[in-house]
This record gives C-alpha cells, sequence and structure tokens, in this order.
C-alpha cells in the first residue's frame, strides 16, 4: 500500500482557554488546499493505529516535527495528544499543553491547527501524526514527499539547500532518494575506511614496532660492514706501504681515497704501477750507527718520491755522499 503524508488542511481552534479536546478530523470526505480529496471513513483505524504505535502526537508549530526535525533544526513540542476519540464520525484528540504551548494559546498567537496524517493512494486516512499550530489556513504547505497541482500533476519536492550541499548534490534537481542513496555511500566509506584502519593491508603499511626492528637491524648491520671495510682498506694500505709503494707518512690520505666512493679499485690501480719507493729490507747502513738499515726514513721515502728516484738509486746517491763526508 502506497502510503503519502499530508500537512495541507487547517481547522480554527476554539478561542478563550486552552481546549481540553480538539477536533483534529471531520468525519467523510474533506478537500485539501492543494485541491485534493481525503477521506475520514474508518475513524477507528486511526484509533487502532494510534494505539499500536504507543506514541504520543506532538503539538508543533508550522509542522516543525516534518519540515525542520529531518534536517537537523529545533523542533520541540507544544503539547501532545496523549487520546483520541471518535465524535459522530470525527476524529478528537486530549490535548496536554505544555508551559509553552499554553502561553501560545492562552495568547492567542496562533489560531488554526493543521493535522499531518498518513493516507493512501485513494486518499482514506488511517494515522495521525501530529499536529501544527499555523497562522496560514490557506497555505498550500508542501507533503514531505510529493504533492500535486490544480492540474494534478506530481511535483518532486526539492531538498533543502543545506542538506544538498553537505551531500555535494545538485540542490535544484536532487530528490530524497539522491539524498538517502548519498548518505548510504558515506556510511559504506565510513565502515570501510574503520575496517581499513584496524585491520591495513601487510602490503602496504607495516606496524611501527616492526618498522622500528628492521631499522634497528639494518643499521647495526650497516656498522658491522663499514667496521669490515675499514679493516679491509687499513689492510690494503698497509701492504702498500710495507711493499714500498707509498710512504707511512701519507697513510691517512690513502686511507681516505679508499673509503671514497670506488676509491679501494682506484687505489689497487695505482699501487699495481707506482714504482717502489722503499725497500724494507735495503743492505745500506746507518751513517751514524755504522749499522744495516732496514727501511728508509720517511723523510727519505719523501725525497725519492719528490726526486722520481727508486729506492736503489737514492741510496747510491747517499751512499757516495756518505763516503764523501767520511774523506
Amino acid at each position: 500500500m502506497t502510503q503519502k503524508l499530508h500537512l495541507a488542511l487547517c481547522f480554527e481552534l476554539p478561542s478563550g482557554n486552552v481546549p481540553e479536546w480538539v477536533q483534529l478530523l471531520p468525519a467523510g470526505k474533506m478537500v485539501g488546499t492543494d485541491s485534493r480529496t481525503f477521506i475520514n471513513n474508518d475513524p477507528q483505524q486511526i484509533l487502532d493505529n494510534k494505539q499500536r504505535s504507543n506514541l504520543h502526537i506532538p503539538l508543533d508549530i508550522e509542522h516543525a516535527t516534518h519540515l525542520k526535525g529531518p534536517i537537523g533544526e529545533a523542533a520541540p513540542a507544544q503539547g501532545w495528544f496523549e487520546q483520541l476519540e471518535i465524535r459522530e464520525g470525527q476524529v478528537w484528540g486530549k490535548l496536554n499543553a505544555n508551559e509553552d504551548g499554553k502561553a501560545l494559546l492562552e495568547k492567542q498567537n496562533y489560531r488554526y491547527i493543521s493535522p499531518a496524517f498518513k493516507h493512501d493512494a485513494n486518499g482514506h486516512i488511517f494515522a495521525i501524526v501530529s499536529v501544527g499550530l499555523t497562522n496560514q489556513p490557506n497555505l498550500d504547505l508542501l507533503a514531505l514527499n510529493h504533492q500535486r497541482n490544480n492540474h494534478d500533476q506530481e511535483i518532486t519536492m526539492k531538498l533543502p539547500l543545506a542538506i544538498a550541499t553537505a551531500l555535494v548534490l545538485n540542490s535544484e534537481t536532487a530528490t530524497e532518494a539522491d539524498a538517502v542513496t548519498a548518505i548510504q555511500t558515506l556510511q559504506s566509506d565510513h565502515k570501510l575506511a574503520l575496517n581499513r584502519a584496524e585491520s591495513p593491508s601487510l602490503d602496504k603499511f607495516v606496524p611501527t614496532e616492526t618498522h622500528q626492528l628492521a631499522l634497528n637491524r639494518a643499521t647495526e648491520a650497516e656498522k658491522k660492514l663499514t667496521a669490515i671495510a675499514d679493516t679491509e682498506i687499513e689492510a690494503l694500505v698497509d701492504g702498500a706501504i710495507s711493499d714500498g709503494k707509498v710512504a707511512p707518512a701519507n697513510k691517512a690520505m690513502y686511507l681516505a681515497t679508499c673509503r671514497a666512493d670506488g676509491g679501494i679499485e682506484q687505489f689497487k690501480t695505482f699501487i699495481k704501477s707506482a714504482p717502489t719507493i722503499a725497500n724494507k729490507t735495503s743492505q745500506h747502513k746507518d751513517k751514524k750507527t755504522g749499522e744495516k738499515a732496514d727501511t728508509l726514513s720517511p723523510t727519505e721515502l719523501a725525497m725519492c718520491r719528490s726526486g722520481g728516484l727508486s729506492e736503489e738509486e737514492f741510496l747510491a746517491t747517499k751512499s757516495q755522499i756518505n763516503v764523501g763526508d767520511n774523506a
């Protein structure tokens, strides 16, 4: 059964004090301000539906329950219809007005009431859902979903601009169905995001603790590799010094060279073609002690390099000098 909500019928309130009982629906057929016809031919069904729902019917202002409440605006009740009664086919409600409602009615701030009721496709009313205070009995209030104009053409109600903007919808063309779909999509996306946050893919995310552990291990491994490389470089340079290829005084320079990117290979190429500038087994005597010196002194090695002399040439020249001195 197609159900719709109508908000357009209006009835005048009795003047004077706040009424205890108010007529909500006349008996039989009635015509709305938009020319639609409604029928109250089964008032007992209206009472039975009220009893089954176990809900009180709110008295609000200008149908705020249905027009403001759904978009998050305030829609306070001015009172409640806690009991319904049938009087000669009419539906009456017993009003329990609150302080705000009593003040409005006693001061006659509002003079008319407009019941919001549910009806089927044929206009038969089967439930009253709220009652609105109004001062515009001839105002053609919009139904929540659709209304018909005087030519009996169905018109779709536009979404409020604020809701359409929040849901990134076109306020001129978006319908309630579009809004519901957009909200459901947001809820689905939110749930998916929460699930991903709770159970992230290990292909793209690594727990912080695991990442830190791997980082620590990598740092330790890098330190060990650096220590091994330093040991090998030290041995390589010491070997070149031992072979007389480089002077001990230049050890620090060659260590730095080897530690540079590609430095080890460059140093190995250098010592392959470098001449031997010192020999620790050279058989020459120290001038002062008369003993054979095993190696040239650092100063002598530097002199060999700067003069482009081999160790043998340097020793020969040194021997001649020593002979001249002894003469």
